[in-house]
This record gives structure tokens, C-alpha cells and sequence, in this order.
């Protein structure tokens, strides 16, 4: 996996995982906020900004395989490791992979539970479009999912950053992404055993992974915060990045 790092400080450093269908430059407003407190490593997927696409169908462990390899390549024995939206079921990954090199967790705007059988098929479409037309069909079809109204509306440095993300995005890069989501393992039994201080943060606006969700998400992570921040969708660190920084800097104080 290709990445960024920033910053430095005692504690362990932060692995922040990317949301689908985007790159690690969705992390800029943390990194800026939290570089002079953290080490601050952002990853791309393969396919997505500056990794190389996939060679074949992954499976989400995968995802997380390439994760061990970034903190084995970097020598880090442990870290605090967060994702948003396809980054939290990275993260669920690598806590069945590698918990023991996990010493504190963010869930952002994402979900333990797999696909129904209605949101796998969108995903199948959606991957053949991909394939057959390219990406450039992702910035119409996901900006209403991704963004709250107030975002779309009345920010559009944020839409059109966002937009920029979508199209650096390959094409093998998405199907693959897509079909990794479409058929993840269901994670709520895994709840129960995060052993680690956990923050989960969402947006008020999401309408993909809901504050009902995140809510009952957290209820089942036994040393957790929940956090529900105002006019932010599904890419509430985008949308409310001094909310969500705030948020984060704040829980990672105390880990």
C-alpha cells in the first residue's frame, strides 16, 4: 500500500483507513490537526490514489493483509488504527488479524453488520457499470449518499474535493473494493471482544450508516464512546472536520 505519514510524538501512532470510493487525501484536515501531537499514517487501497490496482478479486482480509505489511515495512509493533465507512470494516479486519497490535480504535460512519441481500446487488450493478464505463459515472451516483444536504448546498470546496477523490480512483481499484464489501463476514459477535478504548463518531446526516446504527454499534463495544456530529453525512470528517477533530484529538489524549 502506497501512504502518507506526518508528525511525530510518544505515543503509538495512528492508522487512518479511507473511505470507498476515495484516498488517503481524505485524512488531510486530521493529519493537519493531529501531526504535532502523532504520528499520522494514511494508506491508500490497492487501486485507489497512489497503490497499485489489485491483481485479482480481494476479500476485505486482504485489505487488512496490506495494513500488517505497511506497519511490518514500518517497524510498528502497535498502533492506534481508525476507519470511516469501508476503513471500519478494514478495521474489523484487522482486529480478527493482528488485534494484539491495536492499542486504541475509531469507528467513523460505518457499520458491523454485512450487506442484505438488496444492498449486494446494488453493489454487483454498480461494479458492472464500473467496469463497463468507468469511474467517471461514480461522482453522479454517490455524491447524494456520501454528503449531507447542508454540505452539498452551502460547501462546495468539500463537493468538488470529494468529486477530485472519486475520479483519482482506477476502475479495478472500485470492482474490487466493491466486491470486498459486497460479501464482508458480519462483525457484530466482534464487538463484545474489542479489548481496546474505542471512539465512534457519525454524522447526524447519514443516511448509510445511521446514528441508530452507530449508536447500537457502540453499545455493544464495552470501553467505547459514541459521538454524533451536527450537519455531517456519511463523510462527517470532511463535513465537520473541527467536530470530528475535536472528537478525536480529545479520545486520543487519553490513550
Amino acid at each position: 500500500m502506497a501512504h502518507g505519514e506526518s508528525g511525530s510524538g510518544p505515543k503509538d501512532p495512528l492508522v487512518l483507513l479511507h473511505a470507498f470510493p476515495l484516498n488517503r487525501r481524505m485524512w488531510a484536515p486530521q493529519v493537519r490537526a493531529l501531526e504535532g501531537e502523532r504520528r499520522v499514517i494514511t494508506p491508500d487501497y490497492p487501486g485507489f490514489g497512489r497503490s497499485p490496482r489489485p491483481c485479482a478479486q480481494p476479500d476485505v482480509r486482504h485489505y487488512a493483509e496490506g495494513v500488517r505489511e505497511l506497519l511490518d515495512g514500518l517497524h510498528l509493533e502497535r498502533v492506534a488504527l481508525g476507519g470511516l465507512s469501508m476503513g471500519g470494516y478494514v478495521a474489523f479486519a484487522c482486529l480478527r488479524l493482528f488485534p494484539e497490535r491495536i492499542s486504541a480504535l475509531v469507528l467513523a460512519n460505518t457499520r458491523p453488520d454485512p450487506d442484505t441481500e438488496e444492498a449486494r446487488e446494488t453493489r454487483r450493478e454498480l461494479a458492472r457499470r464500473v467496469a463497463e464505463e468507468g469511474v467517471e459515472i461514480l461522482p453522479d451516483l454517490q455524491m447524494e449518499r456520501l454528503l449531507s444536504r447542508q454540505t452539498l448546498q452551502n460547501k462546495p470546496e468539500v463537493v468538488e474535493d470529494v468529486r477530485r477523490m472519486i475520479l483519482e480512483s482506477s476502475p479495478d481499484g472500485v470492482v474490487a473494493a466493491l466486491g470486498a464489501m459486497r460479501d464482508r463476514p458480519d462483525s457484530t459477535d466482534l464487538l463484545g471482544e474489542i479489548g481496546v478504548p474505542t471512539l465512534v463518531l457519525g454524522g447526524e446526516e447519514d443516511a448509510i450508516s445511521t446514528p441508530e446504527v452507530m449508536e447500537r454499534m457502540a453499545s455493544g463495544i464495552p470501553d467505547s464512546r459514541y459521538v454524533a456530529l451536527p450537519n455531517a453525512g456519511h463523510l462527517s470528517n470532511l463535513e465537520a472536520p473541527e467536530e470530528f477533530n475535536a472528537a478525536l484529538a480529545g479520545f486520543l489524549a487519553r490513550v
